[in-house]
């Protein structure tokens, strides 16, 4: 088969690739799900303020002052007689006000973008039908991860670096968290204590005085429902530390907005959703060490592969997340094809693989090797970070549930 008939074969296969890889990365992620998106505002700068205003209360907080009502006139007062004496001012008939003031917070945000190139693919390699075929869907397969894992670690990645909380799951760090942003997790207080339901309780009152409550994902006996996003092993733990625990989620179904997501349960104001890829980290030599849940092995025939992680599975901490949509807002870049006199070729910014063939005269004199590129392009917007709350805490041992022989 003549190469132009493969290249015009790779040009097709990548539009269809693009699509098939957005479609999968939906449904399959429930980060690219959860977070909120629109599009990035153009001609305004690279860097866009988004002004808040925050909440406000009379009196610092205190409510306001009531005062008794009565006639205004000075002297003795009779029922059903002109009241005696003289008005020296308006009295109770002009209310004192309690004054309310405005506050509020300038955040800034900017665009961020990445790319993705596949290896050169030469149409020799492409040339016999059957291994044609063959390859173009392995390689397709191979694209639609790397797209899903970018756009799931970057939502992931942009809520801890927003979220107002960072809190060990350590007595003095659970107390000492007022909801100003801290930026960065404790490197004096470490966590000394796995996931509890204490903790979620202690936040979730946080959240409800905080205004939580208005966007939460579900109800139950009028009470509002959080998200928690957590590790399979995390949530198991969170059940089995309770007996009662167990009975209570029989009983509590999630709501349907999140329900096609994999939420199965929830107990005490919590959903949980369970994240296989949750952040998990080592404390080495005073500093967070990230461990990724997949790590290079040279043992593939030709170029790197990755494997699971072995770290990642024996990391002592990890992160537990109560996800609130109002947080942030995912923007991200519009395509542009033209600008005045001047012509491009319109972008798409989601991870869209498109086939390149650049021709050169040292490397590519015939157009005979080409490759798939991906651009990425977004910006968080911070809308209330303040309900925000990520939870470092300790991962135990995994529970086999070994029973030996008998005798």
């Amino acid at each position: 088969m003549p190469c132009t008939n493969i290249e015009n074969l790779l040009i097709t296969e990548s539009g269809r690739i693009g699509a098939d890889i957005y479609r999968k990365t939906l449904n399959t992620s429930p980060w690219t799900t959860l977070v909120k998106q629109e599009a990035w505002p153009d001609e305004m700068g690279t860097t866009v303020n988004v002004l808040i205003y925050e909440r406000t209360l009379p009196a610092s907080g205190a409510g306001i002052t009531f005062t008794d009502v009565a006639y205004n006139g000075v002297g003795t007062q009779v029922i059903g007689a002109t009241p005696t004496g003289s008005n020296t001012g308006p009295g109770t008939c002009a209310v004192a006000g309690n004054d309310l003031g405005f506050a509020q917070t300038l955040r800034t945000y900017n665009l961020q973008q990445a790319a993705i190139n596949s290896p050169d693919i030469c149409l020799n390699d492409l040339r016999f039908p059957v291994k044609r075929q063959e390859q173009l869907r392995n390689i397709m397969s191979v694209l639609s991860e790397n797209t899903q894992y970018a756009w799931e670690n970057r939502y992931r990645d942009e809520y801890v670096r927003l979220a107002n909380y960072n809190v060990n799951a350590n007595q003095g760090e659970l107390l000492a968290a007022s909801g100003q942003t801290k930026g960065s997790f404790s490197t004096s207080a470490l966590p000394t204590s796995r996931l509890t339901q204490g903790i979620l309780r202690y936040f979730y009152s946080r959240l409800i005085r905080d205004g939580a409550a208005q966007n939460a994902y579900g109800k139950e006996n009028g009470a509002p429902v959080f998200l928690l996003i957590t590790s399979p092993e995390a949530s198991d733990d969170l059940i089995k530390l309770n007996a009662d625990i167990r009975q209570d989620l029989r009983f509590a179904k999630p709501s349907e907005l999140i329900q096609p997501l994999g939420v199965e349960r929830s107990y005490a104001g919590f959903y949980h959703l369970v994240d296989t890829m949750t952040p998990r980290y080592d404390f080495v030599g005073g500093a967070w060490v990230r461990r990724y849940p997949y790590a290079t092995d040279a043992n593939a025939s030709k170029g790197t592969r990755f494997i699971p992680n072995p770290a990642y599975f024996t990391a002592e901490y990890e992160d537990s997340i109560i996800f609130h949509p109002d947080v942030f807002t995912s923007l991200v870049a519009k395509p542009i094809s033209s600008t005045g006199a001047m012509a491009f070729d319109p972008q798409s910014y989601r991870g869209d693989f498109r086939w390149r063939n650049i021709p050169s005269r040292d490397c590519n004199p015939d157009g005979t090797i080409g490759f798939f590129r991906a651009i990425f392009s977004s910006g968080s917007k911070p809308v209330r970070p303040e309900l925000g709350v990520v939870i470092r805490h300790k991962r135990c041992a995994a529970d086999f549930g070994l029973v030996g022989c008998y005798s």
